[in-house]
């Protein structure tokens, strides 16, 4: 079979240098979405051309130059910065861009109000601003990094989920009036509590045969519902939901068997009898945020920790996206 670059097919077809686009993921699930078939390359000395997965520790202060971007690659400058080499968009905050509509804050909730990028003119969803409303999609996580001053490093928040958008008025580079885009950030930890508690298992377990095609539909439309929700409880209620249908999916989808190394779900739960696998987000280093239906497997426990904790997790996860997004591309199949 012919292997083809997907960035230079994407260039060709569209226009956009190659150097504009993000590799990985975000260039391949395009081509998944297609239902063209993507191949990690193994170049023989037992490297893999998978996505690297940026681990950072909250509280730790980072350099961009060396650690961040300068590793992952991505924008030096811009507030918002794709990785070009790993599924993650990387966000910066604080410095002196106040001026020019950038206040970011962080609420009480623990959200983050991020003022998007451009600085003439109103501001449009296209490119990075795009990118931050599309990365669940794209399977892409948001990692929150806090200026400490010109010329030093950069201190991590965390991984943040977005939830919804809204339009300020602010000036811009020039002092005109301008329409400000501003996410509603949400901390992925906030979405760890319903991991386990029985609320997407329930969904996925309810009397009667389980319709995978409905529960896939409603997965899909959660996914991609407008998150333009001024209300900060309504665009973190809907966010919720959104885990919860997109879980009991990929739960119904595994239906029992462990979508890694295909054994049964070692025990049923005690609160109905469903057999117990656990939700694992594949682009991500921990679990949480990242819901949706191509990035995220039903596996038992004992895959789960290795996957996270064993010498060879990096292989099983590479085996589990395979295996996900052949599931996905067969569902996609039948839905034709």
């Amino acid at each position: 079979m012919q292997r083809y670059p997907p960035k230079k097919i994407l260039s060709l077809a569209t226009g956009v240098p190659v150097a504009d686009f993000t590799g990985g993921p975000p260039t391949n699930n395009v081509f998944a979405a297609l239902r063209y078939p993507v191949e990690l390359l193994d170049h023989g000395d037992g490297a893999i051309d998978r996505p690297l997965i940026p681990a950072f520790k909250v509280g730790h202060a980072y350099s961009r130059v060396q650690e961040i971007t300068g590793k992952f690659g991505g924008s030096g400058q811009s507030g918002i910065a794709p990785s070009r080499t790993s599924p993650a968009i990387f966000l910066f905050t604080g410095g002196s861009g106040a001026q020019y509509g950038y206040a970011d804050e962080f609420e009480q909730s623990g959200c983050l109000l991020y003022a998007g990028e451009g600085q003439v003119g109103d501001m449009q969803l296209a490119r990075g601003n795009l990118a931050v409303v599309n990365h669940v999609q794209d399977g892409r996580a948001l990692h929150v990094f806090e200026s400490q001053g010109k010329g030093r490093d950069y201190v991590y928040r965390g991984e943040y989920l977005y939830t919804s958008h809204l339009v300020r008025k602010g000036p811009d580079r020039e002092g005109a009036q301008r329409d400000i885009l501003v996410f509603r950030l949400m901390p992925v930890e906030q979405l760890l509590p319903i991991e386990g508690s029985g609320v997407s298992e329930s969904l996925a377990t309810a009397d009667g045969p389980v319709d995978l095609s409905a529960l896939r539909l409603a997965a899909m439309a959660a996914v991609s519902a407008p998150g333009g929700i001024a209300d900060a409880a309504e665009a973190v209620r809907r966010t919720y939901q959104r885990s919860a249908k997109v879980r009991a999916y990929a739960l119904a989808r595994a239906a029992g068997i462990c979508e890694l190394c295909s054994e049964a779900a070692p025990f049923q739960r005690k609160s109905d009898g469903s057999p117990y696998l656990e939700p694992h987000h594949i682009n991500r280093v921990s679990d949480g945020g990242l819901d949706h239906p191509r990035h995220l497997g039903a596996i038992c426990p004992t895959c789960h920790r290795e996957i996270h904790f064993g010498v060879g997790g990096d292989a099983l996860n590479d085996r589990l996206r395979a295996v996900v997004f052949a599931r996905e591309d067969a569902m996609d199949g039948a839905e034709l």
